[in-house]
This record gives structure tokens, C-alpha cells and sequence, in this order.
């Protein structure tokens, strides 16, 4: 017999609601957030071409941010979010987009790293027995598939600019590495293996991670980048431990001092 589904909010187990109202934020606001910071570049990218995929991939951003902040209105006990009220100091964003992108390889590498996380958590979404979240996660990833082949083009060629440029794309995706990595949760899932365990998301943590690393590692070998991972066959992993101790579970950022 199948597993019914959850087709409202009232459905839902009570102690579901919290991880889920926290997911469903952070997921807004970083979309939110790299829409605004792609959209800085709709007349300044490096090439005509270029500006006119930023404007298409930010128009795509603010536009999943609206449809995920339209799911938070349902769920009980959710901060209030639209995309009118946004405001960058009460945002769940990783550091990586709270400021503008002070170069287009910033923008690359946002592109190819959080951008493809965000897809990977909304990929863990797309058989949820919450049928809301079903129903949103299928359109957002439909409409993703753009964005990764954009990044992963770009950042190849940025990779045959020579040393420098390589160096400067390693800095950044150093700095970003952190808080793309962690936005998984721990091994378990952590605050996110509760949604896992009724079916809300098909996995979380480790998992996820790991599906993350299979896609990107390739694409950042691709560029001629090294990166803080390590190819073992088919299989990617780490090359250094994650910093949990300053990872805000609930906020799914890290604690910056």
C-alpha cells in the first residue's frame, strides 16, 4: 500500500513544521538573493551574451523565491517573506551573496556552487510526500537546467585564462566552500533528517553532499581548479573536515565573527 500523501499544511506532523518553515526560508532567501546579485550584472557582464543569461538567471531566481515564499504564507508559525518586504539584514543567506559580486568570476562561481545546492535540496523534494513542496520543486528544477550548464561553460573557459585567474576562482570557491558544504546538514541531516524520516525529502546530509561533489568535482577539475576535494575513482570526497562548531543549523549559514 502506497504511502499517502500530505496535500496541506494541517497534515503535516506538528514537530515537522519548524525544520520545514527553516528550510523553505533559506531556500527562498538565497534565491532570492542570487537573483539580485545576478541581476547586478545584466549590463556588465564580460560580453553582451553574458549579460543577457545573468538577467535571464536572476529573472529565474527572484521568480523561485516568489514561489517558495507563496509556500512559507501556508505553513503556521512562518516569518513573514515576500519578495517586496525582503530585507538583506533579516535574510538566511550564505555569506557568499550578501554582498554584491565584486567580480564575474564571483558570479561563476556562485553560479556553479550554490546555485547547484540549492538544486540538489530541491532534488531530495521532488517525490516529498508534501505535496505543496512536490509540486514547487518540480517546476524550480525544470527551470535550473540553464543555470548549471552556464556555470559549469563559463568557469571551463574562465579555467584556460591562465594562472591568475585560476588562483583568483580558487580563493573564491575557498571562501564559498563552507557554507555550500554545510547547507546539507550533518552526516545524519541533522535539523533536516526529521523531514526525511515522513517522506517530506527522499535524503539529507551525507547523501546529499555526496551527490553535490559528484556533480561539481568534475566540472572544477574541468577548470583546471584543485579545490578542497579529492577524486577516489568515481567517488569524491573531502579533503578537509567541514567546521560544524560554527554552522547555524537553523539559519543553515555559517556563524561569521
Amino acid at each position: 500500500m502506497s504511502t499517502p500523501l500530505l496535500d496541506r499544511p494541517s497534515a503535516l506532523p506538528r514537530e515537522a513544521v519548524p525544520p520545514l518553515v527553516d528550510l523553505v526560508v533559506a531556500l527562498a532567501d538565497n534565491k532570492h538573493a542570487l537573483g539580485l546579485r545576478y541581476g547586478e550584472w545584466c549590463t556588465c557582464g564580460p560580453t553582451i551574451e553574458a549579460g543577457v543569461a545573468a538577467t535571464a538567471m536572476a529573472q529565474d531566481e527572484l521568480g523561485h523565491a516568489r514561489v517558495l515564499y507563496g509556500l512559507l504564507e501556508e505553513l503556521p508559525g512562518a516569518p513573514r517573506r515576500s519578495e517586496h518586504e525582503w530585507a538583506a539584514e533579516d535574510a538566511r543567506t550564505v555569506a557568499l551573496v550578501q554582498q554584491p559580486f565584486p567580480s564575474w568570476l564571483h558570479l561563476i562561481v556562485a553560479n556553479v556552487l550554490l546555485d547547484q545546492a540549492l538544486g540538489c535540496v530541491l532534488e531530495t523534494a521532488l517525490e516529498s510526500r508534501y505535496l505543496p513542496l512536490r509540486q514547487r520543486a518540480r517546476k524550480l528544477i525544470e527551470e535550473e537546467q540553464f543555470h548549471a550548464i552556464h556555470g559549469t561553460g563559463w568557469l571551463r573557459q574562465l579555467g584556460t585564462e591562465g594562472p591568475g585567474v585560476r588562483a583568483s576562482l580558487e580563493k573564491i570557491t575557498g571562501e564559498a566552500w563552507a557554507d555550500t558544504l554545510c547547507w546539507f546538514g550533518p552526516a545524519s541531516g541533522g535539523a533536516l533528517a526529521p523531514l526525511v524520516g515522513i517522506g517530506v525529502l527522499k535524503e539529507a546530509g551525507e547523501a546529499v553532499r555526496h551527490r553535490f561533489l559528484t556533480l561539481v568535482g568534475p566540472i572544477l577539475r574541468g577548470a583546471g581548479l584543485v579545490g578542497p576535494l579529492r577524486s577516489d575513482g568515481n567517488r569524491w570526497a573531502l579533503t578537509e573536515t567541514l567546521p560544524w562548531s560554527q554552522w547555524n543549523e537553523s539559519h543553515r549559514r555559517m556563524r561569521h565573527a
